[in-house]
């Protein structure tokens, strides 16, 4: 549905003081069938933007406003309605450039909450039901990666429509693999009967599906970049030209070292190795994911730091406004003391 989108405006902004006091704009957005708005805070479009810029590896199309202290911008309506201006500059600007590759980023569609078009997902699981809906959702992200492999060997070959084509189904999968893997997030906060220990494996399960989801996703955004073709050696003049053109570009010292036989492969046949191969990637990519879920705890513990940062710098700096505030009502306090003493 993001492609779909029409408009895009910031209508409101509100003050918001809970978890902490901050301003929130409402982004409203339209398409031919549907209007619906989302609140953000400055921290939110900072976040799209750096994820924008880290998915395509170029800056957005359009600068975000600077960021001022707190303090200052708080009751200051004015420096509010220009922000919500040149946020509003900054969404349209993605939406209508020419580069598509903004627009269709899923952290921008993230972030304006665009709804999934389809995603058969039951109402309600079961212990077993969602394990059951994990195993086809992971199913789901490997089908999404066939096809973007698949798109990759189409553009090698040159046929270019079947390459969108299968970049479209990779991307149709993703969407949909995206919005369960949400689903089974808050089914199994849902889940009763659950001991300590397997409710933390199935949210390491989770994690692992959004980082699979984050890799694929990267793999979709980046496209298919042809590898470089080497330029042929120069052949000699001579009898002796052939063997000079057979030769290798770079020195070689000594002979090229044969592929050697372990004691796993010695006893297998080609089949037999490429499913040892198989299992050998497997077992990586459960390992990957494992490490994926740690990293994914450790970046919602150092958002959680920095979100506590930010609410201290603001107590801080009401603090001092405050203090500030104070010492003028004492200083003038003492004046008139002086003058009657």
């Amino acid at each position: 549905m993001a492609a779909d989108i029409q408009q895009i405006a910031i209508t409101d902004a509100l003050t918001v003081h809970k978890p902490a006091r901050h301003i929130a704009y409402t982004v409203q957005v339209s398409t031919p069938t549907r209007t619906w708005s989302v609140n953000r805070r400055y921290n939110d479009f900072a976040a799209l933007d750096a994820e924008l810029r880290s998915s395509t590896g170029k800056e957005t199309p359009a600068p975000l406003p600077p960021k001022h202290w707190f303090a200052r911008t708080m009751n200051d309506e004015e420096k509010i309605r220009q922000r919500r201006v040149h946020l509003e500059i900054y969404l349209r600007t993605i939406l209508t450039t020419k580069d598509p590759r903004w627009r269709q980023a899923f952290g921008f569609a993230d972030f304006l909450a665009v709804p999934a078009q389809s995603s058969k997902v039951p109402d309600s699981f079961s212990a077993a039901s969602w394990l059951t809906e994990e195993g086809a959702v992971a199913s789901l992200l490997r089908t999404a990666r066939a096809a973007l492999l698949k798109r990759d060997a189409l553009a090698r070959m040159g046929d270019g429509a079947g390459g969108r084509a299968a970049s479209g189904d990779a991307r149709k999968a993703l969407r949909e693999a995206s919005s369960r893997t949400e689903a089974l997030d808050v089914a199994l906060q849902a889940l009763s009967g659950l001991g300590d220990g397997e409710r933390a494996r199935r949210a390491d399960m989770v994690a692992a599906l959004r980082a699979e989801v984050a890799n694929v996703g990267r793999m979709a955004e980046a496209g298919f970049r042809p590898a470089r073709v080497p330029t042929p050696p120069v052949e000699a003049a001579g009898p002796g030209s052939s063997a000079a053109a057979a030769a290798p570009a770079g020195r070689v010292f000594g002979r090229r070292a044969a592929a050697q036989e372990t004691a796993e492969t010695r006893p297998l046949d080609d089949r037999g190795v490429v499913q040892l191969q198989q299992a050998k990637m497997a077992n990586q990519d459960q390992q990957l994911g494992v490490l994926s879920g740690l990293l994914q705890r450790q970046r919602k513990m150092g958002e959680e730091i920095a979100t506590e940062i930010d609410q201290q710098n603001e107590m801080l700096e009401h603090i001092d406004a405050e203090v500030t505030r104070v010492g003028g009502k004492m200083a003038r306090a003492k004046r008139q003391m002086n003058r009657l003493g």
